[in-house]
């Protein structure tokens, strides 16, 4: 890729034959990083309720002034109405991210699930999200974003309910793969909406609004878990969805300003790239299915394994080849086509598989090497929920905005991170609180200032026209990573928890039930209240600690690869002004 190919990435520079500029599949979505609040009546008839027309010069009725200032100040207070609706639903979207990795062990235990169940009530949500975005985009795309939304609130609050009233971990996980499958699209809907309604100038105003909601959840989300785990009953993880997400079910129908949009159903459903979409799905679920039951289920090397691993492939090259000729492709040639666009989305791909990762599995050292309680948990993740918030926002408000340069923001963030996640490799469940605390206080400031940073280039390497088509597909392959990284994080911790304990064998008439690695999760809420001897309890507590030490190595070696991809980016010069594609009608 030719270095000077950087400094402007349009699609029209890769013409094939019937090919529309834009991928309905991603078209639209907007993103935290988007740098553009008081509504604007916007003249976008699907979406936007229409001024009064003119009355005549005979009637009574009062001159168009009155009648457009009248609209204009019902369209502002239902515009805020929606936007406390929007803020809702990001409060949700971040709950459902991080409320239950501090729940597995208890969930775990009440089913008697193995590890590889247990991780899959995680692996599921994220699976089934980052599968719906591209479907639930294209079809906002033809029927409005307020059907599709209203659908996605729906199947999250019927996944909570399944989740909440499961009686095995089967239900449980496809639960939570109805969660993800609507409130995987949540975020990214609700950006949508929101630049439909707001200005450039405005929008970065909300959207830093939204983030600090999505923050405030983040940072909740593991305490409000832990507390119902330990407390009350881990199905209010589920169960608190539902009053939640019923103000936004219910006051959605009623906003008129949100119109369906009204153009031929036929062409519109034409349009998108059904066949490519179904070849990456099936691609995606071989693959996650091969790395989580591999070493458990089945060996790396046997027939099914293998067999995934070998379908993946196949649907993923053709699903390449696809690409190559669809009119309306889901991921363009032209968004690789230059190396500052390649390490962009190389690197939210990386970002969203450490992040993820670390989040989910994080719990699981703290619970089973140092036998803390869910609560002690949340609350010894407090830097990392809490620092990658404030991090990404202060990097956005007062770095990129000011200094306008962002190679450094993204080199910077790929060492701290690299380096951060290498320091957790020296945890061990003698380190004192302090220690724990202060371990993921560097990984947490380089994983808060990667998002924004790498968003960047996304918005530089392209006109107006295709900035929001970029922004998406960064979004979704940092979803894509989250995936990855869970279910690859998920199933080194097991294969080496295997592998510890099986240099112990046979274990003591207390362990038994570990000797073969699947109870490692379900088992840690009764390390505790084991009568065993104080070495039987250190050694097994050891296992624990290795385990997640070959996590974080593997995270480590990870973010290393991305700290490499930096290297990649070319400085463009980020110019001019986001200015939409609505015209502002006064």
């Amino acid at each position: 890729m030719d270095e000077s190919t950087d400094e402007l990435i349009r699609p029209e520079d890769f013409p094939l034959p019937n090919r529309s500029q834009e991928s309905l599949c991603s078209q639209k979505l907007t993103s935290w990083n988007i740098t553009p609040p008081l509504p604007a009546v916007l003249d976008r008839t699907h979406h936007l309720a229409p001024l009064a027309s003119p009355p005549s010069l005979a009637s009574n009725i009062p001159p168009p002034e009155s009648n457009e200032t009248q609209q204009l100040v019902e369209n502002q207070w239902e515009f805020i109405l929606l936007f406390f609706t929007l803020a809702i639903v990001t409060f949700v979207s971040a709950l459902d991210v991080t409320s239950l990795s501090v729940a597995l062990p208890a969930i775990a235990r009440e089913f008697n699930a193995s590890a590889y169940q247990s991780f899959w009530s995680g692996i599921s949500f994220l699976l089934t999200a980052v599968l719906s975005q591209p479907i639930h985009t294209a079809v906002s795309a033809i029927f409005g974003s307020k059907e599709i939304l209203y659908l996605c609130l729906l199947y999250s609050a019927i996944g909570s309910i399944v989740t909440g009233f499961s009686k095995s971990i089967d239900v449980l996980i496809a639960g939570r793969a109805l969660q993800g499958f609507g409130g995987g699209s949540l975020e990214a809907l609700s950006e949508v909406i929101l630049g439909d309604f707001t200005t450039p100038a405005d929008r970065y105003h909300y959207l830093t609004i939204l983030s600090f909601i999505w923050a405030g959840g983040s940072a909740l989300g593991p305490l409000i878990g832990a507390t119902f785990a330990e407390h009350i009953d881990w199905r209010w993880i589920a169960w608190i969805n539902v009053p939640l997400l019923a103000i936004p079910i219910l006051l959605i129908p009623a906003f008129r300003i949100l119109k369906p949009i009204k153009l031929p159903l036929r062409s519109q459903l034409g349009q998108i790239d059904w066949p490519g979409i179904a070849l990456f799905i099936l691609s995606l679920i071989f693959f996650i299915l091969a790395m989580t039951w591999s070493g458990t289920q089945y060996q790396w090397g046997s027939i099914a394994t293998v067999a995934h691993l070998a379908l993946g492939t196949l649907f993923l090259v053709a699903f390449i080849i696809r690409e190559g000729y669809a009119h309306t492709p889901i991921f363009p040639y032209w968004h690789f086509a230059s190396r500052t666009g390649f390490a962009s989305l190389f690197g939210a791909f990386i970002h969203g598989a450490v992040f993820y990762a670390v989040i989910f599995l994080i719990p699981i050292y703290f619970e089973g090497a140092v036998q803390l309680n869910p609560v002690s948990t949340a609350i010894n993740m407090l830097p990392l929920s809490i620092l990658v918030s404030v991090v990404a926002l202060v990097t956005t408000a007062f770095g990129i905005r000011h200094l306008h340069r962002y190679p450094c923001f993204i080199w910077v963030g790929w060492f701290l991170t690299t380096l951060g996640i290498g320091i957790l490799i020296l945890s061990s469940s003698k380190t004192n609180t302090a220690g724990r605390l202060g371990l993921q206080v560097i990984s947490a400031i380089g994983l808060g200032i990667l998002p924004t940073a790498l968003g960047i280039p996304s918005q530089a390497r392209t006109d107006g026209k295709q900035t929001e088509t970029t922004l998406g597909n960064f979004i979704f392959f940092r979803q894509l990573g989250a995936v990855v990284g869970v279910a690859l994080g998920s199933r080194i911790f097991s294969n080496a928890f295997s592998a510890e304990v099986a240099r112990f064998l046979p274990l003591p008439e207390g362990l038994a039930l570990l000797s073969d690695g699947s109870a490692a999760v379900n088992f840690i809420p009764l390390l505790k209240s084991l009568n065993i001897l104080a070495d039987e309890r250190s050694m097994i507590l050891g296992v624990y600690e290795r385990a997640m030490r070959a996590v974080w190595i593997a995270l480590t070696v990870i973010s290393g690869v991305g700290l490499l991809s930096s290297i990649l980016n070319h400085e463009l010069k980020v110019v001019g002004k986001d200015t939409g594609k609505q015209a502002v009608q006064r």
